[in-house]
């Protein structure tokens, strides 16, 4: 398998859920991309709670500039309604880690009680656990 030279993404809207599928190696310009349209498309929620689903199962990683873009965003979703996000993994630990370094840090927790991350290495688990938090693709559609 090949991967695109700068990494790839897909980003949607299903019911109360934001759906991501990583591919390839990000650089800064993919992830400045990428957080422009989800940005864009996050603001159909209209700051009523949601969740994250990111399938990262085909990302290679991204970076190091990559990171600082992406936990500023993810502060800037959780002030636009972020509740939840699962992240879905193979088995490794490197890319548990490098996604870690994005997570809003442990001393802000309280800056961010109703934010929480769970990582997962099957996808039907995320998608049963973001159930259980009241977050699912198959809820009505936004308008």
């Amino acid at each position: 398998m090949q991967f695109p030279p700068y990494g790839n993404y897909s980003v949607d809207i299903s019911g109360n859920v934001l759906e991501v599928f990583a591919v390839g190696a990000w650089n800064l310009k993919t992830t400045q991309i990428f957080v422009e349209e989800m940005h864009s498309l996050i603001k159909r929620f209209e700051g009523k709670p949601w969740a994250a689903l990111m399938d990262g199962r085909r990302w290679v990683l991204a970076t190091p500039d990559c990171q600082t873009c992406l936990s500023e965003a993810i502060k800037t979703n959780i002030t636009m309604g972020l509740c939840r996000s699962a992240y879905v993994l193979d088995s490794g630990m490197v890319k548990k880690a490098h996604l870690e370094r994005t997570h809003p840090s442990k001393q802000r927790d309280l800056e961010f009680p109703t934010y929480e991350r769970q990582y997962f290495e099957r996808y039907f688990q995320a998608l049963n656990w973001l159930h259980q938090e009241g977050f699912s693709p198959i809820n009505s559609p936004l308008k």
